[in-house]
């Protein structure tokens, strides 16, 4: 991984950030992309402080002009784009189909799918240029959830049909340019210790983790940090022939179910 570059959104919270401080401490020079300006200014100095390598661009996933800003800006930066994280999204709390109002409807599936859409859809083209040596590839990485197998009584239906849509296109993606290099894959976390949970459920923290927890046969939520070495696995030469594929991250959770 090391001097070659990442682009991540959704970058300075949960396990956006933490996939941000992970590639920066195995030698990947990161672009952190998210709304929030001074979050991102502090993951910024916080990786450079550590002896990272790492840019922020402020990028709003409803924007298509800021999505093919922001990987210009990468390219620019540090010229081209071997990795991508496509993390950033927004969580819809339960709610029934027949309650689901439109305009929140549009909201959840600008951000969470046509986001990825078009991050993928820039990303590519650079990576298309990306001239590489000794057998590397690029890779992308979208997030997707185990809500993307599954239906939930956690999450509304903007929500889970976007997981969906997401686990469709990585797939769709992952057969078209496989022979030009590129991986695409995504990784599917169960219950996450990230602020989104926090506002699951609108429960006290500690019955909200057990429930939550209970999801998972260890009966526990997952670790960013966790979400984040396995993005890193499937970016690295190690996963060279992992291709398509949605990497659930639930210690059991679906198996269980």
């Amino acid at each position: 991984m090391r001097n070659r570059v990442i682009l991540i959104t959704g970058a300075t919270k949960g396990i956006g950030k933490a996939t941000a401080l992970h590639f920066a401490k195995i030698g990947a020079k990161v672009v952190a992309a998210a709304r929030n300006e001074a979050r991102g200014a502090a993951l910024v100095d916080q990786i450079r402080a550590t002896g990272g390598d790492a840019a922020f661009i402020s990028t709003d996933m409803n924007s298509e002009s800021d999505i093919q800003e922001m990987v210009a800006f990468a390219v620019e930066t540090y010229g081209g784009l071997d990795f991508a994280f496509n993390n950033a999204g927004i969580f819809q709390p339960e709610t029934a189909l027949h309650d689901q109002q439109d305009n929140d409807w549009c909201e959840l599936i600008s951000v969470n799918l046509t986001g990825v859409y078009r991050c993928m859809k820039y990303e590519i083209v650079a990576m298309l240029d990306r001239e590489l040596s000794g057998g590397q590839s690029c890779a992308i990485v979208n997030n997707a959830s185990t809500v993307g197998h599954r239906g939930s009584s956690s999450s509304g239906p903007a929500y889970t049909a976007a997981k969906h849509g997401v686990v469709g296109l990585t797939k769709q993606a992952a057969i078209t340019y496989i022979n030009n290099n590129i991986r695409v894959n995504a990784v599917s976390p169960g219950p996450t210790l990230t602020d989104v949970t926090s506002r699951v459920r609108g429960l006290p923290e500690e019955e909200r983790i057990q429930i939550l927890g209970s999801l998972n046969p260890t009966a526990q939520l997952v670790s960013a940090e966790s979400v984040a070495e396995a993005v890193a696995f499937l970016c690295s030469d190690a996963a060279n022939m992992i291709n398509g594929h949605s990497l659930p991250i639930d210690g059991g959770q679906l198996a269980k179910l």
